[in-house]
């Protein structure tokens, strides 16, 4: 029997900003705030209050508190009282801060984990972790019968990187990394049982391609770090995502139409166009994704997560096949394929 997701949590900042609000913070040329108010975004969590002025010691101190209360809040939403001594593997994916020990050691204690349990942190994926956190927890549960925890925690706010004015090349990086991106964290949990509503781990599948690195990801300047968001990559991602989806498909003997439910990186309302457009994923199986871009903007590899916890809450899916679509730094792409019913 394949190992299942048998639950997920997720939990964002309790404070939050309007497109309008969050404009208005960064005083940028009042011609910009098309830019935030076509972006499909009602509004973004976020960890650092707007016109907060931090150094960057200030800022990994943030991260860590930021981090620390997410992922304590995530994983306690997922594990919704269960017992955690059957947890064998914690999973850590995040690309916007470094600690160590890492987050979940140092909430080892307060959620009550085994002393026996493997932790794996992921960093340097950027949006994409969500993805090595899952096969990770899946191959564990899968070899020990344990169950496993996969977490993503991003505080998007603390890369906010000081920007006088708009990039005068018009690449415009930061401003439109400012305009998407929110803070989060998700949990999921891996495991067996008989519940319809959980669907089976069936198969992964990933794709990189190293002509893309220059396009998407964080590089250091003056001290701190700076977002990598080319302007090409609504463009870009089509070419990314095919591959991966095409190799999962065919080795099931699957088309995109037996595909019922679609869980994709929220990357931006441009790059799920382009998805859409060039896949030809019909528009009802972009709504998921489109919600959670809507009510939380892009929060990087906790998305995933989110657009998966709508899904089980909204839809209640007891049957079908259904397909992750993750997206990430360098260019990365993977396709993690799920299965309701027997």
């Amino acid at each position: 029997m394949s190992p299942k997701i048998t639950s997920i949590g997720f939990a964002v900042p309790e404070r939050s900003y309007t497109q309008g609000e969050v404009f208005e913070s960064l005083h940028y040329p009042r011609h910009f705030r098309r830019i935030f108010l076509d972006a499909a975004i009602d509004k973004r969590h976020l960890w650092v209050p707007l016109d907060s002025q931090m150094s960057w010691q200030q800022a990994c101190e943030e991260y860590n508190k930021g981090a620390i209360w997410l992922s304590r809040k995530a994983v306690k939403a997922c594990l919704d009282r269960r017992d955690v001594s059957p947890i064998g593997s914690v999973s850590f994916a995040s690309c916007t801060g470094y600690n160590c020990p890492s987050i979940m050691h140092q909430l080892h204690s307060e959620l009550g984990f085994s002393p026996n349990v493997v932790y794996t942190p992921i960093l340097g994926t950027g949006c994409e972790g969500a993805a090595p956190s899952l096969w990770r927890a899946y191959h564990h549960t899968l070899a020990t019968g344990q169950q496993s925890l996969a977490i993503s925690a991003e505080i998007c706010s603390v890369c906010h990187f000081p920007e006088p004015e708009p990039d005068p090349s018009g690449e415009w990086e930061l401003l439109r990394a400012n305009a998407i991106f929110g803070d989060g964290a998700a949990a999921a949990l891996i495991g067996f049982d008989d519940d319809p509503r959980h669907p089976y781990l069936v198969d992964f599948e990933t794709y990189f391609d190293p002509e893309n690195l220059k396009h998407l990801g964080f590089v250091w300047q003056d001290g701190r770090l700076r977002v990598l968001l080319s302007r090409q990559i609504p463009k870009i991602v089509p070419s990314v995502v095919q591959p991966p989806i095409e190799r999962i498909l065919q080795r099931h003997h699957l088309s995109l139409n037996d595909i019922r439910w679609w869980v994709i990186h929220p990357g931006g309302s441009a790059v799920l166009n382009n998805l859409k457009d060039k896949l030809g994923i019909p528009e009802d199986k972009m709504a998921l994704s489109r919600e959670a871009l809507r009510l939380f903007g892009n929060t990087s590899s906790s998305a995933i997560g989110i657009v998966g916890k709508i899904l089980m809450e909204e839809k209640d899916p007891q049957s079908g096949w259904g397909l992750i679509i993750s997206l990430g730094a360098g260019l990365a792409a993977g396709a993690t394929l799920l299965r309701w019913g027997d």
